[in-house]
């Protein structure tokens, strides 16, 4: 056969695939636009979700399950659906309010057609933030919380989850403690505060450690996930909308299960869970069943050693979530020899598939991802344990990433963590340091370029941190986990105060909200104010209504350095909306309360 006929075949072929392929793409559902943008940064209040299409949306096929948004902290979002463009747009309008600088997940499902019956073959998915508010990077240790009960040794707490537990728009901690075996859950005071906990068993010699949160059996409440060490296995506790989260089941993935991730694999509305499994030198996948039980692990080999890490974002662009693995490989295949750092990409069938691996420039213990240099694509980032240093990826938005850039940090760094801590738009890093007992904090310049390190410290080890708005203040704050002296360590994110006048005065104090809020007058208890100053200060605290006219004068006098909290007894007030303002040295913060008969 001659070289044209060859030739001929060949073109034969491809035209052949390209118009099949073609007419198989034309005759399914495909988006269009979506808003929010993916990776994007926008503003909470009245936040829309909107997703454009190539046909008309059967109405029917919409529903919260078919279409699901879900805050990392926020957890389930409900709302109501809005048909536009001759229904080939659907406006999302959340029925609750998202945290301040929070990962959000929008989930579609395969379910939803169009009228004329094209499928959304393979579901469809992004991610965004919400925006903080601008705040400070000096963080203010505010409060240590034991996590041991009294008398008892060391739990070794490792890992939080910051997530909603009940419901009432307050992040509440979830905790796993390796040398106890159990998981202890904190409900938040309504204040950002924090006191007692229960304790939730799992089976002995679990040793539990990488942790997340989703609804798994679709009833709209937060359940909790974590992978154990030394079971080789995950545990999941359906939450029941309070502290105590009931008897947990347990599933066998592989040995050393030390990083777990949280996506749809499969496109049914149901979450899967993946993870890497250091001693199984493997990574598993345990897809839902469809009501929160889970089919046996599905183990792959991906070509690495001693996988460690994992976390999900969408790296190819195609609607399709896809996981980053990062691998530890210090003291197995040899000496200077580094860890990797692989891409599998989802296909919406449930199966990842291998894209991309370049070297961790390091040891990987632990990822996060977002978009960190502002290009619209996710990004990557690894705590490189033996190295001493953070290491960051640039996704191209096709499946690759580039090669690493590295920072400096303290010794030993085990968790990284990513947010808006500044608010100034972008994304900046933190890393827990165990040997050095410090979190690092790195400020993002805007394109991925980091600066201006702070170290703040702790006594034992610096294990994990956890970046969210605690006390609802609409700036980000921190959670250190400090695994050897097992306490949790609160870092306040320093107001930034209304005026003009002695610009450094910003950082020296800062208004917290008041409990309990609502506040009963019938109930006869007094309404508390905390605030913290950061230097000796005189301070003046009023009521005042809407009009801005005062009604009590709280208090007048000066404060040492440290947390204080005001007291107050609301008399002959109606039921309605009021303010309190904090004063120091002439620079005002106001925050409402609300007030029942």
């Amino acid at each position: 056969m001659n070289s044209f006929s060859l030739n001929s075949i060949r073109f034969f072929l491809t035209f052949l695939l390209l118009f099949v392929s073609r007419v198989h793409t034309q005759g399914l559902l495909q988006v269009t636009d979506t808003h929010p943008a993916a990776q994007a940064m926008v503003a909470r209040n009245n936040l829309e979700i909107a997703i454009s299409f190539n046909d008309a949306i059967d109405r029917q096929s919409v529903t919260n399950r078919t279409f699901q948004v879900f805050g990392r902290w926020a957890g389930v979002c409900p709302g109501s659906f809005t048909f536009e463009n001759q229904d080939r747009s659907i406006r999302f309008t959340p029925a609750k309010s998202f945290s301040a600088g929070e990962w959000i997940t929008v989930s579609l499902t395969h379910d939803i057609r169009s009228t004329g019956g094209r499928i959304l073959l393979n579901g469809f998915a992004w991610n965004f933030w919400t925006s903080s508010a601008a705040a400070e990077l000096d963080l203010l240790e505010m409060q240590v919380i034991s996590v041991r009960r009294p008398g008892e040794g060391r739990v070794r707490t490792y890992g939080a989850y910051a997530g909603d537990l009940d419901g009432d728009g307050f992040h509440d901690f979830t905790v796993p403690n390796e040398e106890s075996h159990d998981v202890r859950v904190f409900m938040n005071s309504g204040a950002g505060g924090y006191s007692t906990f229960t304790v939730n068993a799992l089976p002995p010699n679990s040793k539990p450690s990488t942790n997340e949160g989703a609804d798994f059996n679709g009833d709209g409440l937060l359940d909790f996930a974590c992978g154990n060490i030394d079971g080789g296995s995950v545990s999941v506790f359906f939450g029941t909308g309070s502290a105590d989260l009931g008897a947990s089941t347990t599933y066998r993935v592989a040995g050393g299960t030390r990083g777990l991730a949280i996506l749809d694999l499969n496109c049914d509305g149901a979450p899967d869970i993946v993870t890497a499994n250091r001693a199984g030198n493997n990574f598993s996948k345990l897809l839902n069943n469809g009501d929160g039980t889970f089919a046996a692990s599905i183990n792959q080999e991906l070509g690495t050693a001693r996988e460690t890490a994992c976390a999900s974002a969408d790296f190819n662009e195609d609607g399709i979530m896809d996981v980053a693995v990062g691998s530890f490989n210090a003291g197995f295949t040899g000496a200077g020899d580094m860890g990797d750092i692989l891409l599998l990409l989802g296909d919406g069938s449930g199966n990842l598939n291998a894209s991309t691996k370049v070297s961790a420039g390091g040891d990987s213990w632990m990822l996060a991802v977002g978009d960190l240099d502002g290009d619209g694509h996710a990004d990557v980032v690894s705590a490189n344990a033996i190295q001493n240093q953070f290491a960051l990826f640039r996704g191209d938005g096709m499946g690759g990433l580039r090669n690493a850039e590295t920072y400096d940090v303290g010794a030993f760094p085990l968790a990284i963590d990513v947010g808006d801590l500044d608010g100034d738009g972008d994304l900046d890093v933190v890393t827990s340091n165990f040997s050095s007992a410090n979190w690092t904090i790195y400020e993002n310049d805007g394109t991925g370029r980091f600066t201006n390190p702070r170290t703040h410290l702790t006594t034992g080890a610096g294990s994990c941190a956890v970046l969210h708005d605690r006390d609802l203040d609409g700036d980000l704050d921190m959670t250190g986990i400090d695994e050897l002296d097992d306490k949790l360590v609160l870092f306040e994110n320093p107001a930034t105060p209304t005026g003009v006048d002695k610009p450094p005065l910003a950082t020296s104090f800062q208004l917290q909200q008041s409990y309990p809020n609502p506040y009963a007058v019938s109930s006869g208890n007094v309404l508390s104010i905390p605030f913290v100053v950061n230097e000796t200060a005189f301070v003046e605290i009023k009521l005042v209504n809407i009009l801005g006219q005062t009604l009590s004068v709280v208090l007048e006098r000066t404060f040492s350095r440290g947390r204080h909290t005001a007291t107050f007894l609301p008399v002959d007030l109606t039921p309605g909306v009021y303010f309190y303002r904090l004063n120091v040295h002439g620079v005002q913060v106001t925050k409402s309360t609300i007030i029942l008969p």
